[in-house]
């Protein structure tokens, strides 16, 4: 008899922990389960409330790819700093706008490694010309390494991007299928950085078009990410422009040198040369080409 009483004390004393402990478990994973339905709740009421200018500064941090080791770009830097690791290069080299950097890893004064982060205003061009052998030396871009087409050549702006200035003179819908093509497209303008930085690399009374229309009856211009104008502060529109709520934007490069290039409507079907905006390597893209490496 005491010994069943035993056996029965010794299940209780066994169960009870367990039966607490399961309840605990489902517990938490109700409430985890209601946190996920109140999290996405809020999610799903964020984007119903947000408009489309609120998405605009969701975009990623800039993606840096691996592309020479033991080799060294010469291109200017924009500013340096001691790191601890590659990734921390990464976030320094994105919050000074670098389009690439280098990261070189060397002995110091006391003997212990230290790796410097040198920021690069741009990144190599296809001819690769201003990398040098440097041993412990990483060469990190946000784009791929590419040739430009015929009659077109690739250019850099400090801090924005890589650009194709095409010579061939096309209509905006065939300006931007060529620039598609290519992993690219009419390029993003409503930026000081950008106008200015265009206008400087256009010749005199001379027009481009850019990535900036109004093509559909809702009389919106937008640029080709779908991110409508009155989203940002900075305009550069002509003398008596916008000339109409609908058509395709040109940037023209005034004759005077002292005045500034400026935006001008012109009819989607019109000829003119043009302005690719090269995309960065995304994450996917870079894996495939380089491998995955850090």
């Amino acid at each position: 008899m005491s010994r069943s009483v035993s056996i029965v004390l010794l299940n209780k004393s066994i169960v009870s922990p367990l039966k607490i402990l399961i309840q605990h478990i489902y517990k938490m994973a109700n409430f985890n389960l209601q946190l996920m339905l109140f999290l996405t709740f809020m999610y799903v009421a964020y984007l119903a409330i947000c408009d489309r200018c609120c998405l605009i500064n969701r975009h990623e941090l800039p993606q840096y790819n691996l592309i020479k080791t033991n080799l060294c770009s010469r291109q200017p830097i924009i500013s340096r700093r001691v790191v601890s690791h590659v990734n921390e290069c990464k976030k320094f080299a994105a919050s000074k706008k670098a389009l690439a950097f280098n990261f070189v890893s060397a002995r110091n004064r006391t003997g212990g490694q230290e790796n410097s982060c040198q920021a690069l205003q741009c990144p190599e061009d296809q001819n690769m010309t201003t990398l040098v052998p440097e041993t412990n030396c990483k060469y990190y871009s946000m784009y791929p390494v590419l040739s430009p087409p015929v009659n077109a050549t690739m250019e850099c702006i400090p801090k924005a991007g890589m650009f194709l200035f095409s010579s061939e003179v096309l209509n905006y819908t065939e300006a931007r299928s060529f620039c598609q093509k290519r992993n690219a497209s009419l390029a993003h303008v409503i930026s000081e950085e950008r106008t200015e930085g265009f206008g400087k690399l256009m010749s005199q009374n001379f027009s481009r078009f850019v990535g900036l229309s109004s093509e559909r009856n809702e009389r919106i211009w937008k640029n080709e990410f779908g991110e409508p104008l009155s989203c940002f502060d900075y305009r550069a529109w002509g003398e008596g422009q916008p000339s109409h709520s609908k058509g395709c934007v040109a940037l023209t490069n005034p004759s005077a040198k002292s005045l500034s290039p400026f935006w001008k409507v012109m009819p989607c079907h019109a000829l003119l040369p043009f302005i690719c905006e090269i995309s960065p390597l995304s994450r996917e893209t870079s894996k495939q080409r380089y491998g995955n490496h850090t």
